[in-house]
């Protein structure tokens, strides 16, 4: 019996691959289920798993003092920590589970095992990879001009940083007049 759900055939690491191939990658992946409200790593950790959700919702998220920045909710079909797959560093956020999660979870031992026995699919994985870490940088890249619009009206129009000040505190903001 297959493994291949179409959730999981539709994960874009698995775009340039064929059915074949993607069961030969799912080989190389441990299922795991885990219940909802789980943390399954926090920023800062050492771990060497990229998470591909066959089931359920996740939330990645920073944490700075009190204040929790969520970065994205994801869902079926997509995956995390692949960043662990390419380099030595600790993780970037942490990662909580909202619902019930089924994943499959690949280490970066098999990881570097697919791109040694199976070269074709360790390169289409890497072109997948590489096309969405681009996209990634594209979105952070449009993201931090729009932060850095927002912070140079701030500080260049007053009318404007009384404004933002009031709808982000919640309390009212010294009027230009005095």
């Amino acid at each position: 019996m297959s493994m291949i759900t179409p959730e999981l055939k539709a994960i874009h690491l698995f775009k340039h691959l064929k059915k074949d191939e993607l069961e030969k990658v799912l080989t190389q992946c441990k299922e795991k289920k885990v219940p909802k409200d789980t943390v399954l790593f926090k920023e800062g950790s050492v771990s060497d798993d990229v998470y591909l959700i066959a089931e359920g919702r996740v939330e990645v998220f920073l944490t700075r003092g009190d204040v929790i920045v969520l970065l994205a909710e994801l869902g079926p079909s997509s995956f995390f920590g692949e960043m662990a797959l390419l380099t030595e560093r600790t993780r970037s956020a942490s990662v909580k589970t909202v619902t019930d999660c089924r994943f499959f979870v690949m280490t970066k031992a098999k990881f570097k095992t697919i791109i040694k026995n199976e070269p074709a699919i360790g390169v289409k994985l890497l072109l997948a990879l590489s096309e969405i870490l681009s996209q990634r940088i594209a979105m952070t890249n449009r993201n931090l001009e729009t932060y850095f619009l927002i912070s140079k009206a701030i500080v260049d129009n007053e009318e404007f940083r009384r404004l933002y000040i009031l709808a982000h505190k919640g309390e009212s903001a010294p009027s230009s007049n005095g």
